[in-house]
């Protein structure tokens, strides 16, 4: 492999309509920095290539044959945890984007999404970061919201404990994620560079124990570092 391929993010596709399939391959292929290492067309399929093939993002349906999503994504986060899971679905429901999430997905888009939205989510899982849209996400914190107030009157005290071990920018970050702000948006907040925001978003993570983005959305609401209404 050229060393041009090496540094290019290798991409797992895996949808059991072929059409659709052969569509995002090619789609994805004129991007200069993607490369599509293989094509599974179910969920069986989709472990089998991820654990041979090693990409850095599995792109995953839901509904499959013999393994479905949600199986899959809780096989393959224990099982490949470097290959980030982005889910690519037309169901648009609210228990399956939590239960994902869950699961361990890194991502959540519907198959309306743009390609700009489809390689803008492959980018951000690569980094580290997260990407659901935006119509999505709100619904997710809302989801959770409800959870807890049905689960307990206060956030747990060991997540508040946890906080302890942030400094007071570090803080202010996770609150910023937690209401739905990308780095972008942090950095314009604060006056400060978006590489700095990353590295505080990093910090907090390692700090914290967190895989990604949405663990730390998840880990703002559950330790009441931030309230969503």
């Amino acid at each position: 492999m050229s060393k041009t391929e090496k540094n290019r993010i290798k991409i797992l596709i895996a949808d059991d309509h072929r059409l659709f399939r052969e569509m995002l391959y090619h789609s994805l292929s004129e991007e200069e920095d993607f490369l599509v290492v293989g094509q599974a067309m179910d969920g069986r399929e989709a472990i089998e290539m991820t654990q041979a093939l090693k990409p850095d993002i599995l792109l995953l349906d839901i509904n499959m044959p013999r393994v479905d999503g949600i199986e899959a994504t809780r096989a393959l986060s224990v099982q490949c945890p470097h290959t980030r899971i982005v889910i690519l679905t037309a169901i648009d429901d609210d228990e399956y984007l939590f239960t994902l999430i869950q699961a361990g997905a890194t991502g959540y888009l519907l198959k309306d999404a743009s390609s700009e939205e489809v390689t803008g989510a492959i980018r951000a899982a690569y980094s580290g970061e997260s990407l659901i849209q935006p119509r999505l996400a709100s619904r997710v914190l809302k989801k959770l919201t409800k959870l807890m107030k049905e689960k307990e009157s206060k956030p747990a005290e060991d997540r508040r404990r946890k906080l302890d071990v942030l400094t007071e920018r570090e803080r202010e970050i996770l609150e910023m994620v937690g209401r739905g702000l990308n780095n972008r948006e942090i950095a314009n907040a604060l006056f400060i560079s978006e590489a700095t925001v990353k590295t505080h978003v990093m910090n907090c993570m390692h700090k914290l124990g967190l895989r990604d983005r949405v663990e730390m959305v998840l880990f703002a609401v559950q330790s009441g570092a931030v309230k969503v209404e």
